[in-house]
């Protein structure tokens, strides 16, 4: 059921620290147009680290209009010089600040090397939202360990940026996150300390997929090595008519059929609804090559919620940037990737009482962990009646360098094929 929101789930402790937690951070996404109007999203993260005690504080600018990543900037600093407060965003790096409590915010970015200042005043348009809301309050588990992710995911933004001795007046809209918790990206099996309350949020997030799907058996299945349960996929836009969504899916190594995630969609800042019956599908992907990983750069949703149905495409526009933090002690799994997309989406809103056509702005955050197998796919499809029964396998390992396709069909006869074909490393493919 859609739960309205009649005050603030937030409390200025939710929006302050949370140190000495092993990671904290605060994420910025903005869509503003310029005077010349041109298009333009800037991604701001602000985080400290107590694993490998650092700061972190990362920028990216894209000129959506051209296509293009203009301006960069990934620092892991002296931990030190991240000063952070409690009780209400107050965070400061070098000249770099973001401040505030809900609903008005400033975000301020200096970088004098690059010719780059920012800053702007944000005001929440809808209430903040916690994650699972209704189910974990905002609780999401990591391996053995778990954290607290909530977001606001509709503000106005109005201000003034200035690029290249060029200064524009700019407005648009904005989105804030704030997580904070004790996991390991590096290490996500070795902290137990919570693991009684890490298998009841598991528990609970699973009873309420559960009740959200009727229990059958797909007609296929398809996995694939780099969508691990360490990485997600992640989407965030505002339509045009100011309704705006949320997606995030812990991938349990699909890359098609149903998401354990949430859609979140509001259309007045105040009533969410959380679509847990959410099928997915990838359309068009993004290499990777040094690592040997795919990411959706076109994704297809549809999500059910009561009599509440939402299909939706979310699609890059924009040359996509690619974070890349590679581990220090590499064992299984490399690195950290981050794939920025800038992008568009349309679909459609149906409920008992309307059909409503969307179209806004988006932008695809997806995560993985690659590890030392690179890409490996493997899809499993049922063989049903008019078709016959049986089952046939495809199989695409990258490690392996091998292309293998089998079937094994007991209707309307038996039998049984295998094909192996050797790949050369030009004919890796999805």
């Amino acid at each position: 059921m859609a739960k309205i929101n009649t005050m603030n789930p937030w409390s200025p402790q939710d929006e302050g620290s949370h140190y000495p937690v092993t990671r904290e951070w605060w994420t910025f996404e903005t869509f503003f147009t310029t005077p010349d109007k041109r298009k333009w999203n800037l991604m701001v993260i602000i985080a400290y680290n107590l694993e490998n005690p650092n700061c972190f504080f990362q920028y990216t600018l894209f000129d959506i209009t051209n296509k293009t990543c203009v301006l960069r900037k990934d620092i892991d600093d002296d931990i030190d010089k991240f000063v952070h407060k409690q009780n209400k965003m107050d965070l400061t790096y070098e000249k770099n600040k973001a401040t505030g409590l809900f609903p008005d915010y400033n975000l301020h970015i200096e970088d004098e090397h690059q010719s780059f200042l920012f800053d702007i005043n944000l005001h929440a348009i809808s209430y903040p939202h916690w994650i699972a809301q209704d189910i974990t309050n905002g609780e999401l588990p990591i391996g053995l360990n778990f954290y607290k992710y909530g977001y606001i995911p509709n503000t106005s933004i109005k201000g003034t940026m200035k690029l290249e001795e060029q200064t524009y007046d700019i407005a648009g809209k904005g989105y804030i996150e704030h997580v904070w918790g004790d996991w390991s990206y590096q290490k996500p099996l070795s902290k137990i300390k919570n693991i009684r309350k890490t298998f009841r949020t598991y528990a609970n997030l699973g009873k309420w997929w559960i009740s959200h799907h009727t229990p059958k058996i797909p007609e296929r299945i398809g996995i694939t090595s780099e969508n691990n349960i360490f990485g997600y996929d992640w989407a965030w836009g505002i339509f045009e008519n100011s309704w705006s969504m949320f997606y995030g899916n812990i991938l349990f190594w699909l890359y098609q059929g149903p998401a354990f995630g949430v859609l979140s969609l509001t259309p007045d800042g105040k009533t969410y609804w959380d679509f847990s019956d959410i099928k997915y599908r990838y359309n068009k992907l993004h290499y990777v090559g040094e690592y040997d990983i795919y990411f959706a750069s076109d994704i297809d949703l549809i999500a059910h919620l009561d009599d509440k149905t939402i299909n939706l495409n979310l699609s890059l526009n924009t040359k996509p940037y690619d974070y890349i933090d590679p581990f220090k002690h590499q064992g299984f799994y490399k690195a950290f990737i981050l794939a920025e997309m800038p992008g568009i989406m349309k679909g459609t809103y149906r409920d008992e009482n309307q059909d409503i056509s969307l179209k806004g702005e988006c932008k695809m955050m997806p995560l993985r962990q690659p590890s030392i197998l690179g890409h490996n796919k493997l899809a499993v499809t049922l063989i049903k009646p008019p078709k016959g029964v049986g089952i046939a396998f495809d199989l695409n390992s990258h490690y392996l360098k091998k292309k293998i396709d089998a079937s094994i069909q007991i209707l309307p006869k038996p039998t049984c094929s295998f094909k192996m074909k050797s790949l050369e490393k030009e004919e890796f493919t999805f």
